[in-house]
């Protein structure tokens, strides 16, 4: 008979900071392509990992990711 249980079978969910590393050696532009990267490689991963993941790399990276323009 099977197992109900099987460690063969167990998701592992990575970390925002693992996800968000992934994502910056594509270097997306955007948030919007930052996050359709993050679904792309983690579709089973819950909407708010991703978005955990897209906050770390705004907190971590500054620059078009975090929202800021430069002013002229």
């Amino acid at each position: 008979m099977g197992s109900a249980f099987r460690p063969d079978r167990l998701a592992v969910t990575p970390a925002p900071e693992n996800m968000a590393a992934w994502v910056m050696s594509y270097a997306p532009a955007t948030d919007s392509e930052a996050l359709k990267l993050l679904r792309g490689r983690f579709p089973d991963c819950p909407l708010s990992l991703r978005v955990a993941a897209l906050d770390f790399l705004m907190r971590r990276c500054p620059g078009p990711l975090a929202g800021r323009r430069d002013a002229k």
